[in-house]
């Protein structure tokens, strides 16, 4: 699976970030115990997703792994959904330092993990 963990604040928040068709995605979406009868097929008509769910680590989805300019900002956009669902568990206001430096710590762990995988 093409997967990449993030944790975020500490080892007990994670995301993930996955990227492939909308079967790939199902089977990580599945392995972090998401509700197969909540994923719709519309979710995977855009650029990118972020599921999140209720006892769920969030998951951030696109169709291929980011390389242009768009994809690393529709990245950077779900990422944000990311931190706001870890942010609203544990109760914070989701602005600030400590946000920023998280969505910022999802964008360049996928883009180094990427890069990476080409060596």
């Amino acid at each position: 699976m093409k997967e990449i963990v993030i944790p975020i604040l500490n080892d007990e928040y994670k995301t993930v970030f996955t990227y492939g068709t909308p079967e790939e995605i199902k089977k990580v979406l599945k392995k972090y115990s998401y509700p197969m009868n909540t994923i719709l097929e519309e979710h995977f008509e855009g650029r990118g997703v972020c599921f999140y769910y209720p006892g769920c680590y969030p998951v951030m989805a696109m169709p291929g792994f980011p390389k242009t300019s768009d994809e690393m900002g529709t990245l950077a956009h779900e990422a944000v959904h990311a931190v706001s669902d870890i942010f609203g568990k544990i109760g914070e206001d989701g602005c600030g330092e400590v946000f920023a430096h998280s969505v910022s710590a999802i964008v360049k762990t996928v883009l180094e993990k990427g890069k990476k995988k080409k060596k």
